[in-house]
């Protein structure tokens, strides 16, 4: 039997877009098409990024959540990736709410 290793906690940040416009709307489905491909290339760019996924809850909001290996990694890593939404002006269009903190219980 091969001792597996103990998971090492990572961090999540969950933040919860409040849009300004439908998020069923073409201008909407451009921002999401744009941060699924040039958004997500900033993410994995970054050091200690495990994933991203971006959910839309109905017309007005979305929850993003962001996985990483540690904090600081998170922090900076969050912070590019926020330079990289007001460059293409994507934080014009909504407030984001953040919520972090360490993974406590995990299904994988």
């Amino acid at each position: 039997m091969v001792d597996e290793q103990p998971a090492v906690p990572h961090y999540i940040r969950v933040s919860i877009g409040h849009w300004d416009i439908d998020t069923y709307s073409p201008e909407a489905e451009h921002i999401f098409r744009q941060i699924e491909t040039d958004g997500v290339a900033v993410f994995r760019a970054q050091p200690g990024f495990v994933m991203y996924r971006l959910m839309r809850e109905n017309s007005t909001t979305t929850i993003a959540i962001a996985e990483w290996e540690s904090e600081p990694l998170g922090l900076a890593g969050a912070e590019q990736y926020r330079a990289w939404m007001r460059s293409v002006g994507i934080m014009d269009r909504l407030v984001l709410e953040t919520h972090m903190g360490q993974i406590v219980a995990s299904s994988s």
